[in-house]
């Protein structure tokens, strides 16, 4: 199994939280933290995993650096896109109690996604609605943008907030209908902003742990493609842009990785300039002596011409 450092981002799975990994743009989840966050043996499921002839191919170990330990943690990842094939095959009667319905329901939903796959051609998600269903609701909101002078991310702010969702994608058609209703009243009232409240905006958390000293960084790591996956100086610009964007207060953790990556950034760039001005002294020296050359090659055929 492939071994690979990174640094984790992690979310909420039934009230733990799992850390996920981009590695070569690729979303790797922990799955022992799964494993215990819904009551099921992880030696039983690593065995059955490494079984596999498709999950145990995708196995990746990913060395995570704790503030503490020397030799940092190794974490067993799986892609997150092969994750939902994991919990098809998870023995509902083996989890917690609060989480059986809902895998059952959710393994339930699987079966027939996969009849739909091979007998129709392809499987529809009955709870959203499709883009095309949702051109009434984007025209809306644009009406409402242009009558009262918002930005679209607050317009769609409130609707996320009326109906407790985070993205339009999670609407369901039956839900398209009041939605639409909804943005239209509010661009037909002159005083909607007194009736409604903007939700504040989430908080930016900014805490990058340390995980990597500077002199551990590689150049790809800070310049190039590969910068994109590994950088965390990009990340928190992403970050405060973001916030920059919505107006959200910033909740600051540690930036100890920050500091290493900068620091190795800079080392980086020093080094490049001491290898260049002493790439630029040898070329000087190498074009000096040519003109030598050249000119005690011109004195040799003056004199033979004589």
């Amino acid at each position: 199994m492939t071994t690979s450092t990174a640094s984790p981002v992690s979310i909420n799975f039934h009230g733990t939280n799992i850390p996920t990994f981009n590695v070569e743009g690729v979303v790797r989840v922990a799955m022992k933290p799964i494993c215990d966050a819904i009551g099921i043996s992880w030696s039983g499921q690593f065995e059955r995993i490494k079984r596999h002839k498709v999950l145990g191919s995708c196995v990746r170990v990913i060395r995570m650096q704790v503030v503490g330990e020397r030799q940092g943690r190794k974490l067993i990842t799986l892609p997150l896109n092969k994750l939902n094939g994991w919990l098809f095959g998870v023995d509902a009667a083996r989890v917690k109690p609060e989480v059986q319905e809902r895998l059952v329901a959710y393994q339930s939903e699987c079966f027939d996604v996969l009849s739909d796959y091979w007998q129709k051609g392809q499987a529809v998600n009955p709870r959203t609605a499709t883009p095309d269903e949702r051109a009434g609701l984007r025209a809306a909101v644009t009406m409402l943008t242009t009558k009262r002078g918002l930005m679209h991310s607050a317009a769609y702010c409130l609707v996320h907030h009326r109906f407790n969702v985070d993205h339009i994608d999670e609407l369901s058609p039956e839900q398209l209908p009041e939605a639409v209703e909804y943005v239209h009243r509010m661009a037909l009232e002159g005083d909607y902003l007194g009736k409604q409240t903007l939700p504040a905006p989430v908080a930016e958390t900014i805490d990058y742990p340390l995980s990597r000293k500077w002199q551990d960084w590689q150049e790809h790591q800070l310049v190039g493609m590969d910068a994109e996956y590994h950088s965390d100086i990009r990340r928190l610009l992403k970050q405060l842009a973001e916030a920059s964007r919505t107006g959200a207060a910033i909740k600051v953790g540690s930036i100890d990785n920050i500091r290493e990556e900068f620091k190795a950034l800079t080392h980086h760039c020093s080094m490049n300039g001491i290898n260049k001005r002493g790439a630029q002294e040898k070329l000087a020296h190498l074009e000096s002596l040519v003109a030598s050359l050249a000119k005690t090659t011109g004195c040799l055929q003056n004199t033979l011409a004589r």
